[in-house]
């Protein structure tokens, strides 16, 4: 908290190294031995927009997944499902903050305002972190490396392979900063965007997790809805710029895939044979079949 009262994020340093990484196979839809598309939605993109008013947000259901060609990315579910909850609670906050609620009394307003902050710090933080695992699923690292990180630990982490040995501490991972390296956004990512994804987990773990809360302060039902839209806008305008960040890094990923996929379809088409089409896909770099990074 700063002096004008309002939360910003704290510049630090991060020192989780960047691992190298490839794609694999899953991160494409597949209808047999056809690419049918890129196995994840661009869910910070489309939410991006739909704050801005200026586009809808994705529909993927269950029935979705028994697809031929569809999406198998188990984020991409769960992703579609957050920021849909996500879009009713920033309605809701919206207009209970700005509209009148006659109904309403001190109490009623108070624990409303506790409520919908509450969601807005959930919600916003558990979409980070379905964006970053719907990326990290279409890469070579095991799920189990990932699946029960929090935004914090997908941030930065203890090295996994390192032991304690001689009492020395691991050093530690980003895995954030890992799907973002390969495209040369790992410094806009650790000199802005983490600043603010870990606000609002630190936010989210002080304030709205465990055990944790704000106190009830019964006051007039306007005070309780000016706090409210008061706080409630410093959330959404950093989650806002998170979404910023992470729409580039999903953005690249879905190129740099989309350019590898056409390669791939063009080696199929033109009669390479199914034993032969096992292929290391970097990050990145263009894809040529039969270049030395493609034999390692």
């Amino acid at each position: 908290m700063t002096l004008d009262g309002k939360q910003h994020p704290t510049q630090r340093e991060w020192h989780g190294a960047h691992h190298f990484w490839c794609y694999r196979p899953n991160a494409f839809r597949w209808d047999g031995e056809r690419i049918a598309g890129i196995n994840f939605y661009p869910l910070a993109s489309q939410m991006r927009k739909w704050m801005d008013r200026s586009g809808d947000l994705p529909v993927v259901t269950d029935a979705d997944r028994q697809k031929s060609g569809g999406y198998k990315n188990p984020y991409t579910f769960n992703g579609v499902a957050l920021v849909l909850l996500l879009s009713r609670v920033i309605n809701a906050f919206h207009e209970y903050a700005t509209m009148s609620s006659p109904d309403h009394d001190s109490m009623d307003a108070e624990v409303e305002r506790l409520r919908l902050y509450n969601e807005l710090l959930l919600y916003s933080a558990r979409v980070c972190e379905v964006v970053i695992k719907q990326l990290l699923h279409c890469t070579q690292f095991p799920e189990a490396r990932y699946r029960r990180m929090a935004l914090g630990a997908l941030l930065e982490s203890p090295c996994p392979s390192c032991k304690r040995e001689n009492g020395n501490v691991p050093h530690t991972v980003s895995m954030v900063g890992t799907l973002a390296h390969p495209f040369r956004l790992c410094l806009e990512f650790e000199h802005c965007a983490m600043d603010h994804m870990d606000l609002v987990n630190k936010l989210r773990n002080s304030q709205a997790a465990h055990s944790e809360i704000q106190a009830l302060n019964i006051r007039s039902v306007q005070e309780s809805k000016d706090q409210l839209l008061k706080d409630g806008t410093e959330v959404m305008t950093s989650f806002h710029h998170m979404l910023w960040h992470l729409e580039k890094l999903e953005g690249h990923m879905f190129s740099d895939l989309a350019e590898k996929g056409d390669s791939i379809t063009m080696l199929r088409l033109n009669g390479l044979p199914p034993e032969e089409r096992n292929y290391r896909l970097i990050p990145g770099e263009r894809f040529v079949f039969g270049s030395d990074a493609d034999r390692r």
